[in-house]
């Protein structure tokens, strides 16, 4: 299996840039981008016919081989979620990790006793953080029906309303805990519905009425988004627990065939992208409580955000989840289906604060200040990181340098900090997706005291810390359960004979001015 980089992609990538955001063409005839990454670092998508890519803004798109399709992804783009060939090559739900390129597709496979319908058997919409992938498959009976699948437990049909009827799960909360999507009513159309904890429901508006399918939530499935609502039943719809189902309006062609739809919600519930209209002259909209529903094109008049003349945008059919950058399809300047990604503000880089804390497991120095600290001693580890580094290697491994005066280590009373007086300034590196794991990584660097140094580096194989390598917008803790490996020590002495262990028991990664610092309203 290979995964390579589009061919003539480096030339084609169009951008525009303001000061409010900027633009980026995925620069690849017929693609439809479906999902993008937490902060909106990492899309991915499906070509018409056949085919399936992963884009970032450091690579551009890479087409994934031997996937047919890709729907969904979870927050750190670590899988995707779509479909490959099994061993009788029938279409199955399968993910795909950013290291595909040296294995074979992990596949969830089938429904028990099922047989596949015109060369398929499944097909994975998305995935949670928890692993789980959700879609459609096929049963027994030759009925296509919603499924959720889990490595540890297995494939398994999820309940519907009616038992002969079809359904399918389209999206999943990043905990795995609520799957929404559809159930066909006893007269054969969609209706939206969501699973909580395998418990199946169906979306009624005020007036009790039901409506069309769910198709999008944010992290925790606290808002849903979805079509088919209003009078007419042809407008968009947002639920929350405190608001229940409300119609968010619908932008028309003039067409009896105009919809609108919700593809996308934010983690906040406050930004919905979407399409309206009918057809090719459907239009991409976006909708705030601020501006209700409003064409895309408006909303980046307003805000100062360029792009190149010629583009129609069809539809939003992604939103980060920090709600900064929201990604989709419509037609270039050569009137060719073509994908994209718009990040809606150009975040000032901050410095980012980093606070380690954790327990002294052993130790055995023998001179300085931590000569002495007893097992068990608390200890914390705290630091500036410039947002600019020294790239290793593109979008996989960059170092920041540390701001010495910011950084202090403490364990019990004693403190120490980094040296300065070292051929290179100290750094931390953060690694993503290096082939698939990430890390955090301040390499043995000396500290002030003499003949004493520091190592703490962490490992994550799952590749489920950032979506980038980029620190602005991390702003997460990690516990000691996201690393394989933990290697957090000081030495003392020549060949570093006496050393004392720190077992881990948090890291955090903050911008200076926290999450959403210096955005526009």
């Amino acid at each position: 299996m290979r995964v390579r980089v589009i061919a003539g992609l480096v030339g084609l990538i169009l951008s525009s840039t303001s000061l409010a955001g900027t633009f980026h063409s995925v620069g690849q005839p017929g693609s439809q981008l479906i999902s993008l990454s937490e902060h909106g670092r990492i899309g991915a998508g499906s070509f018409f016919g056949q085919g399936a890519f992963r884009w970032t803004k450091a690579n551009g798109a890479v087409l994934i081989d031997r996937y047919q399709a890709i729907q969904g992804m979870n927050s750190w783009g670590q899988p995707l979620a779509g479909q490959a060939q099994d061993a009788n090559q029938s279409w199955v739900a399968a993910i795909a990790y950013s290291n595909a390129e040296f294995f074979d597709p992990i596949l969830v496979g089938g429904l028990p006793g099922a047989q596949s319908v015109d060369g398929m058997l499944s097909a994975g919409y998305d995935v949670a953080d928890d692993g789980s992938v959700v879609g459609l498959a096929y049963n027994a009976d030759n009925n296509a029906v919603a499924f959720r699948w889990h490595a540890a437990s297995g494939i398994s049909e999820l309940p519907r309303l009616n038992p002969d009827s079809y359904s399918r799960a389209n999206a999943v909360s990043r905990d795995g805990r609520v799957v929404i999507g559809w159930n066909d009513t006893d007269e054969g159309y969609r209706r939206g519905v969501k699973w909580v904890d395998g418990k199946i429901s169906e979306f009624l508006d005020a007036d009790g009425l039901q409506v069309g399918e769910a198709l999008g939530t944010n992290r925790d499935g606290s808002s849903i988004v979805g079509n088919g609502a209003g009078k007419m039943g042809n407008e968009a719809w947002r639920w929350t627990a405190a608001t229940g189902l409300q119609a968010i309006g619908i932008i028309g062609t003039g067409s009896f065939f105009d919809q609108a739809y919700a593809f996308g919600v934010s983690d906040d519930g406050n930004l919905i992208g979407g399409g309206s209209g009918a057809g090719p002259e459907r239009k991409a909209v976006l909708w705030t409580p601020q501006t209700g529903m409003i064409l895309l094109t408006d909303y980046l008049a307003q805000h100062g955000i360029t792009y190149p003349d010629g583009w129609s945008f069809n539809a939003v059919t992604a939103v980060s989840g920090d709600g900064l950058v929201i990604g989709g399809w419509g037609y270039d300047p050569d009137n060719a289906v073509n994908s994209f990604v718009i990040e809606l503000d150009n975040v000032r880089p901050q410095q980012v604060i980093v606070e380690a804390h954790g327990k002294v497991f052993w130790n055995d120095i023998a001179a300085g200040p931590f000569a002495g600290v007893a097992a068990d001693a608390p200890v914390t580890m705290s630091f500036r990181m410039e947002p600019k580094g020294y790239e290793v290697e593109t979008g996989k491994f960059v170092r920041y340098p540390i701001v010495l005066p910011s950084f202090r280590l403490q364990a019990g009373s004693a403190s120490d900090t980094l040296s300065g007086d070292v051929p290179f300034p100290p750094t931390n590196g953060l690694a993503n997706d290096y082939p698939r794991s990430d890390g955090i990584h301040i390499f043995d660097t000396p500290l002030v005291t003499p003949a004493t140094s520091m190592e703490f580096e962490l490992f994550n194989p799952g590749g489920d810390l950032f979506d980038s390598v980029e620190p602005n917008n991390i702003n997460r803790t990690f516990g000691p359960g996201m690393f394989e490996k933990v290697g957090w020590s000081v030495t003392e002495g020549q060949g570093g004979q006496h050393v004392m262990v720190i077992d881990l028991e948090s890291v955090t990664i903050e911008d200076e001015c926290s999450i959403f610092c210096g955005r526009f309203d």
